[in-house]
């Protein structure tokens, strides 16, 4: 095992499972201690069932058995105050935040002139405005110690556009707006923020049957057929990405190997922006 990360303390929004919860693992096998942070139970709009507030404690028992420490907080991550506080108190479990993640995201779609108020507004709020928030709760710390690195997971959808997600379009590329101007606005301070940019991801948020039949366009649609749909929006001949692909990019732009990279979105989108 190398240590990319010893001796680091990281703060990760969306902990619970998916890019949030391999984020957690792999920068503890790296040697970082980590603060887990997820909301545990449904939102409204959202279509595929929630994080379950037992996943976070699994996954804190799963970086403990590598060795680091872990802190739980079940938090909401539009809410800015307690946002302010969870920094605060894993500042004061584990003695420093060096690095963020922002993993937490939620799906839902539909025709852009067909989407509620209420998904609209839960879109952003969560999947855009909850990376500020959780920026902005750890920048005064790595300000105030001139060190740090933030990671905001963004998508291909930063970049372009896609049928019946069109408020998911919208807040992943206002992540890539927010990301480039945090960058500017912590240079002085030596702290680095980069965005990580997948293409579909295996994780529960597309895995679901809602996600599947609407894909596919039919009830009970299958993987299988779902895999067929992906190859198209690919270049290379892979259907989606594992979580820790995007753990991996995570971590390098975390660690001191990107110690001059700041203000980039790093596609991990097996070719899908070159289509």
């Amino acid at each position: 095992m190398s240590a990319r990360l010893q001796g680091k303390v990281a703060l990760i929004t969306g902990g619970a499972r998916g890019i949030g919860r391999a984020c957690a693992l792999r920068f503890a096998e790296e040697g970082a201690d980590i603060a887990l942070c997820d909301i545990g139970r449904a939102i409204p709009t959202v279509p595929y069932p929630a994080t379950r507030p037992e996943q976070l404690d699994e996954v804190a028992a799963e970086v403990r058995s590598t060795g680091r420490r872990a802190s739980v907080h079940r938090v909401d991550v539009t809410d800015g105050a307690v946002m302010r506080e969870t920094a605060a108190q894993a500042i004061a479990v584990l003695g420093k935040i060096d690095v963020l993640v922002t993993a937490a995201g939620i799906d839902s779609w539909g025709a852009a002139w067909e989407l509620s108020d209420a998904q609209w507004q839960a879109m952003l709020d969560v999947n855009l405005s909850g990376v500020w928030q959780a920026a902005k709760a750890v920048a005064p710390h790595m300000r105030e110690r001139r060190t740090g690195a933030m990671v905001f997971i963004g998508s291909v959808l930063s970049h372009r556009a896609n049928k019946q997600f069109a408020h998911y379009t919208a807040a992943k590329h206002g992540v890539l707006g927010l990301m480039r101007s945090f960058a500017l606005e912590l240079a002085d301070a030596l702290v680095r923020v980069n965005s990580v940019d997948p293409t579909v991801v295996r994780t529960d948020m597309v895995m679901n049957q809602p996600y599947l039949d609407r894909l596919v366009g039919h009830a009970g649609a299958t993987e299988e057929e779902a895999k067929r749909r992906y190859l198209d929006w690919n270049t290379l001949p892979i259907p989606w990405v594992e979580p820790n692909d995007v753990a991996n990019a995570a971590l390098f732009l975390a660690s001191e190997e990107a110690r001059c990279i700041t203000g980039v979105a790093l596609p991990v989108d097996l070719g899908a922006l070159l289509k």
